[in-house]
């Protein structure tokens, strides 16, 4: 039996180049989200209690949004500066980039007052928002997630806040982990020059909008069937941490650092 000549013809088949950098890109920030939740979650708790961390960092916070004066922000740098020496050294890049990409955007937008005569302005607030987003990222290194959320029980958060919270940020990393499957089998399928990427990734969009519609929908069914009543029990390890001298130590930090504030900042209150 002799095969038609179509099927014996060899073929040359030779897909055309095309770029997937916008996928490649893509993947990795969500891997790189999801790797960073993940390691939020497992992180073991410090030896400070998560209240006392979350009260300082707003207090700092509410300092330096005060301060008139490069003094006390000098202060407050030389403070970060040396808790940011503790850090290893891939920690320490990220926090350093991601601070000073928002610094450099505050400076960006306040650049204009610089030739409107004010200068200050446009040196202030960029410090400012350095140190802010320095100090929220310490926090956020030194805090399990669910340990920040379960503290704002201490603030007399309401609970339904805090549920909003615990699941938002546990379906973040739910549709990531669906966001990157797809991603990665859309970048497998690719062969060859693909005209239009548009089509492709709202596809991956739709996909994911169809499984944060059908989880949500599966969680009401849940609280439903569990009978939720609106209240929310944060979770805890059920270890009482006692008052450290780590914990000691940072209420006397505080404590300096009022005082120099009201010592340098008492000539404009």
């Amino acid at each position: 039996m002799e095969l038609p000549e179509w099927a014996a013809r060899e073929e040359h088949y030779n897909p055309g180049s095309d770029r997937d950098y916008f996928i490649s890109r893509s993947l990795l920030r969500l891997l790189s989200i999801l790797t960073a939740l993940r390691s939020q979650s497992c992180r073991e708790a410090g030896k400070i209690p998560a209240a006392l961390v979350l009260l300082t960092v707003i207090a700092f916070i509410v300092l330096i949004v005060l301060a008139r004066t490069t003094a006390f922000l000098w202060a407050v740098l030389a403070l970060e500066l040396v808790l940011l020496c503790f850090h290893p050294g891939r920690q320490l890049r990220r926090t350093l980039s991601t601070a000073l990409a928002a610094a450099f955007f505050c400076a960006l937008i306040v650049a204009p007052s610089f030739w409107l005569g004010s200068s200050r302005a446009v040196f202030f607030l960029p410090l400012k928002t350095f140190l802010t987003v320095t100090a929220l990222l310490l926090m956020q290194q030194q805090l399990p997630w669910h340990e920040l959320t379960g503290a704002l029980r201490t603030f007399h958060v309401p609970s339904l806040v805090i549920f909003i919270l615990d699941t938002t940020l546990r379906y973040i990393a739910l549709l990531g982990a669906e966001a990157a499957d797809l991603l990665t089998a859309l970048k497998l399928r690719s062969v060859g020059h693909n005209k239009d990427k548009k089509a492709a990734m709202s596809g991956v969009a739709g996909m994911v909008l169809q499984k944060t519609s059908r989880l949500s929908q599966e969680m009401y069914e849940a609280m439903c069937c569990r009978c939720f009543t609106g209240e929310y029990i944060p979770y805890r390890d059920g270890r009482a941490k006692k008052f450290s001298p780590a914990a000691l130590g940072l209420v006397l930090v505080l404590l300096a650092y009022i005082y120099l504030f009201i010592r340098l900042e008492g000539a404009f209150l």
